[in-house]
C-alpha cells in the first residue's frame, strides 16, 4: 500500500532577501526610485507631493521625506495590500482611481519597495480621509540582508495612533507652505508620509539636477486646454532641500523655453492607423494640416515597411493592396522644435542668455512617452535617442533634425494600447511590432516637418523652379579675361598671368571632377552591393548543391552508363545557367570598379539603360512593375558607369514611390531621342504619386528628401553628372507619358 503522506507537498518559503531584491535590482537608480514613490502618490489621487531632503546627505545619515495628500491608508490596507508585491488590487475592474479616475501606474506593485534602494529604514505614516487615527509602521531594510531569514521571520512594527503628522500643523501642512492660502482643516487630515533615514548614497548637485529634470517631465504637460469633463485638478511636485542645495528648492515646472518653439507638430493616430497631423512654422505663419493612414506595405524584398497614405483623390483610388495595419495606435502627439542657431526669440521672451537657453533645451530635449498622463522611462532621457535621430542627421545633416532640437510628448493608454507593455524591470517597453510601428510612425511624422522646415528656411540655392546647375558651372574665368583685355589692352603681363591662372585652374578642376566622379560611383556602388549580394546567394547555393550532386554521380560512373550521362548533363547545365546569372550581375557592376577610365567608348545608350534595369530585375518583378524600355539604337560616346549612375538613381527613386500606388497601375517608361548631333534626350516617366507642387523647387537640391530615412542625394548626383560631364540638364516636366514623375535628362556633350 502506498504511503498516505507521500502526496503531501511542502509550502514555498521565500527568503527575506527576495523582497529587498525587488527594490534594489528592479529599480536601476535612486532617481528612478523616487519617481516610483511619486507614482504611488499619483495612484492615491494626490494633488500635491513634497520631496524633502534633510542633511547631512551622506551614507548612513540624512533623511528623505515623500509627503502627499492622497486618500491615505488604514492599517488593514497597509498590511494586506501595500506590503504585498504584485497585488491584484490594481488589476481587473479596479484599474482607475476612485476620485479622479486616473489610470493606475503602479500595476505591478513593486514601486513601493524602491525605498530600499534609497535608505536603510522606512517609516510609513498614513491616514485615511475621515479616520480618527493615523497608521504608523517602521521597516528596517537591513533585516532583509540576512540570507538565513525567511519572510515570516521579519519583524515589522505597526500601530494606530492619535494623528501626529497627518493633521493641521503637522507634516502634511508642508505641502502648502509656499502657497498664499492653506486648505481648510478637513482637507489636511488625509495623506501619506514616507520617511526614509540612513541614506544609501551621497546626494550631490548632479543628482538633484537629474531629479528635477526627471520630475519636470514626469507628468504630461498640458499644452492643450483641459477638457470640461476632466475632473482631475492636476498633480504638483515640489522639492525642498537643505541650504547648500537651495537652488533646486521649488515647485517642479518645465523650463520657459517650451513656450517659445520655432515649429509645432500636433495630432493623433487612431487604432486603424488613420491620422490627422498639423504642422506649424511659426516664423512664416504656415500651418499645414494633413490627413491619411499609416499602413505597412510589402516592399520589393518581401518586408513590410511603413507608408503614410495621404488623403487625396489619387491615394484613395490607388491604395496599395498588400498591406498590414499598424499596432501602436491610438495615440496623441505634440512636438516642439527649435533651430538651435536662431534662439533670439527665446532670449527676447525669457531674458536669459543663449548659453542658459541651450542648457535648458539640452535638459528637456527628447521625445517622451506618457501612459495615462504619466511618463514611461527611459524614453526622452539624456542619451536615450530611441528614434535614432542623431544617426539620421549624420547621414543627412542639411535636412534632418537631431534629438537635441526636439521636445516631444506621445500619449498612450494602458487600456487602448495593450501591446505597448512595460518590460519586467519597468524601464522601457517590450520590443515588439507595436513599438517598431511607433518608432516608424514618429519618424515619418518628423520627416514631414523636416520637409516643411527645409522649404521655409533661407537658402542660397535657386528657387526659380529650375534644376540647380552643376557645382562647377560657376567656375569660369572668361569674364575676367575679357574685362582685363578691354581695360588694359597693352598690359601683356596681366594677360599672361590670367592665362596661366586659367590653365592651372582648368587642370586642377579636371582633377577635382575625377575625384568627385569616384565618390559618386561609390555612392551608387554601395546600393548596388546590397542587390548583388541578395541576388547572388541563391545562384551560389544552387551551384554548390548541383556540383556536389554531380560529383556523387561521377563517383558511381562505373555502375551506370547512359542514364548517368543524362543526369550529369542536366546538372552541369544548371550549373552553367546559374553561373551565367552571376557573370551578368558582375558585368553590370564592372563599370563601377576602381580601374582608371580612358577615352569613353562608343556604346548604345539603350543597352546601358537595359543593363541598369537588369540589376533590379527581382525588385521590378516583385512589385509587378510594367516597364517600357526604348528599342531604338542611339550610338553615343559616354562613360557607361556615369550613365548607369543616372539611370539607377532615377530607377531606385521610382521603385520606392511606386510602392505607394495600386499594384495594377505600376509603370515605368523610358524613351531615348536624338534631337541633334550633340543633343540626346532621355525621358524617364513613372506612374507613381508624382511630386507635390510645394516640393518641385527642392527635389534636385542635395540632401532634400521626403522619405523618412532618405539621404537626398540621388537626384542631386544625377544633376551633377549630366550638367558637369555632359553639358546638359535635368528637368521635372509638368506633363509626360505617365501621370507620376516625368524627368527629362538632356545630354549635350560626348553624344
Amino acid at each position: 500500500m502506498a504511503n498516505p503522506t507521500a502526496d503531501l507537498g511542502t509550502a514555498l518559503r521565500p527568503r527575506a532577501r527576495l523582497l529587498r531584491t525587488l527594490g534594489e535590482e528592479l529599480i536601476s537608480n535612486e532617481v528612478v526610485a523616487i519617481i516610483e514613490l511619486v507614482k504611488n502618490a499619483y495612484d492615491a489621487d494626490a494633488t500635491h507631493v513634497l520631496i524633502r531632503f534633510t542633511g547631512p546627505l551622506e551614507p548612513g545619515k540624512g533623511c528623505i521625506d515623500v509627503i502627499d495628500n492622497g486618500h491615505g491608508m488604514e492599517l488593514e490596507t497597509v498590511q494586506t495590500v501595500w506590503m504585498e508585491p504584485a497585488t491584484p488590487s490594481k488589476r481587473g475592474k479596479l484599474r482607475r482611481t476612485d476620485k479622479f479616475k486616473r489610470r493606475f501606474l503602479g500595476e505591478k506593485g513593486i514601486g513601493r519597495f524602491a525605498s530600499s534602494r534609497l535608505a536603510n529604514e522606512l517609516e510609513v505614516i498614513s491616514r485615511k480621509r475621515d479616520a480618527a487615527r493615523e497608521v504608523y509602521g517602521i521597516f528596517d531594510w537591513r533585516q532583509f540582508d540576512d540570507e538565513k531569514k525567511y519572510f515570516d521571520e521579519i519583524l515589522i512594527l505597526w500601530e494606530e495612533r492619535k494623528p501626529v503628522e497627518i493633521k493641521p500643523d503637522g507634516a502634511i501642512d508642508l505641502l502648502w507652505k509656499n502657497e498664499n492660502k492653506m486648505p481648510p482643516p478637513h482637507d489636511r487630515e488625509n495623506g501619506t508620509v514616507l520617511r526614509m533615514t540612513g541614506l544609501k548614497q551621497k546626494w550631490e548637485a548632479q543628482h538633484f539636477d537629474d531629479l528635477r529634470r526627471a520630475l519636470a517631465r514626469l507628468v504630461s504637460p498640458k499644452f492643450a486646454k483641459k477638457k470640461e469633463e476632466d475632473k482631475d485638478p492636476g498633480f504638483e511636485v515640489e522639492l525642498a532641500l537643505s541650504p547648500e542645495f537651495s537652488q533646486f528648492s521649488s515647485k517642479v515646472e518645465p523650463p520657459p523655453i517650451l513656450k517659445h518653439p520655432h515649429y509645432i507638430v500636433s495630432g493623433s493616430v487612431n487604432a486603424d492607423g488613420s491620422f490627422s497631423i498639423s504642422y506649424k512654422v511659426l516664423a512664416e505663419g504656415i500651418e499645414k494640416p494633413i490627413k491619411g493612414q499609416f499602413v505597412r506595405v510589402k516592399d520589393a524584398k518581401g518586408r513590410f515597411e511603413l507608408r503614410d497614405i495621404k488623403e487625396t483623390e489619387t491615394s484613395k483610388k490607388e491604395k496599395p493592396q498588400d498591406t498590414r495595419s499598424t499596432e501602436c495606435g491610438p495615440l496623441d502627439l505634440e512636438l516642439r522644435v527649435w533651430d538651435r542657431d536662431e534662439l533670439g526669440n527665446v532670449v527676447q521672451k525669457t531674458h536669459s542668455t543663449i548659453k542658459d537657453i541651450r542648457r535648458d533645451l539640452d535638459a528637456v530635449a527628447g521625445i517622451n512617452i506618457y501612459r495615462d498622463g504619466f511618463r514611461v522611462l527611459p524614453y526622452g532621457e539624456p542619451q536615450d535617442d530611441w528614434l535614432r535621430l542623431d544617426l539620421r542627421r549624420v547621414q543627412n545633416p542639411t535636412l534632418r533634425l537631431s534629438n537635441n532640437q526636439i521636445y516631444g510628448v506621445v500619449h498612450i493608454s494602458a487600456d487602448a494600447n495593450p501591446k505597448l507593455q512595460d518590460q519586467s524591470n519597468r524601464e522601457g517597453l517590450d520590443e515588439n511590432q507595436a513599438l517598431e510601428d511607433l518608432r516608424d510612425v514618429m519618424t515619418d511624422v518628423l520627416s514631414g516637418l523636416e520637409t516643411l522646415r527645409y522649404s521655409a528656411r533661407p537658402r542660397t540655392t535657386s528657387k526659380s523652379g529650375k534644376p540647380i546647375g552643376g557645382i562647377f558651372s560657376g567656375f569660369d574665368l572668361k569674364p575676367l579675361t575679357d574685362y582685363l583685355a578691354k581695360q588694359m589692352p597693352q598690359d601683356k603681363a596681366a594677360k599672361e598671368l590670367v592665362e596661366k591662372t586659367e590653365a592651372a585652374f582648368g587642370s586642377h578642376l579636371k582633377e577635382i571632377q575625377t575625384v568627385l566622379a569616384r565618390y559618386q560611383r561609390l555612392a551608387t556602388l554601395g546600393q548596388l552591393i546590397d542587390h548583388v549580394l541578395h541576388e547572388g546567394r541563391q545562384p551560389i547555393a544552387s551551384i554548390n548543391n548541383e556540383a556536389e550532386l554531380g560529383l556523387s554521380d561521377t563517383a558511381r560512373a562505373e555502375q551506370v552508363g547512359h542514364e548517368l550521362a543524362v543526369r550529369l548533363t542536366g546538372r552541369f547545365t544548371t550549373i552553367r545557367k546559374q553561373g551565367d546569372i552571376l557573370a551578368t550581375a558582375f558585368r553590370r557592376m564592372e563599370p563601377f570598379g576602381g580601374r582608371k577610365r580612358g577615352r569613353p567608348s562608343q556604346l548604345y545608350l539603350e543597352e546601358i539603360i537595359r543593363d541598369a534595369f537588369g540589376v533590379f530585375t527581382a525588385e521590378i518583378e516583385r512589385l509587378n512593375v510594367k516597364t517600357a524600355l526604348p528599342r531604338t539604337q542611339t550610338l553615343v560616346r559616354v562613360d557607361p558607369s556615369e550613365m548607369q549612375e543616372v539611370i539607377i538613381n532615377l530607377l531606385q527613386n521610382s521603385l520606392y514611390w511606386l510602392e505607394q500606388v495600386n499594384e495594377t497601375k505600376r509603370e515605368i517608361a523610358v524613351k531615348v531621342e536624338r534631337k541633334a548631333p550633340e543633343h540626346v534626350d532621355i525621358l524617364f516617366s513613372d506612374s507613381g504619386p508624382g511630386v507635390p507642387p510645394e516640393n518641385r523647387e527642392m527635389i534636385f537640391e542635395p540632401y532634400f528628401s521626403t522619405k523618412p530615412v532618405g539621404i537626398g542625394l540621388g537626384l542631386s548626383i544625377v544633376g551633377e553628372i549630366v550638367t558637369d560631364y555632359y553639358g546638359g540638364s535635368l528637368q521635372l516636366l509638368d506633363h509626360g507619358p505617365l501621370k507620376g514623375a516625368n524627368l527629362l535628362v538632356t545630354l549635350k556633350k560626348r553624344v
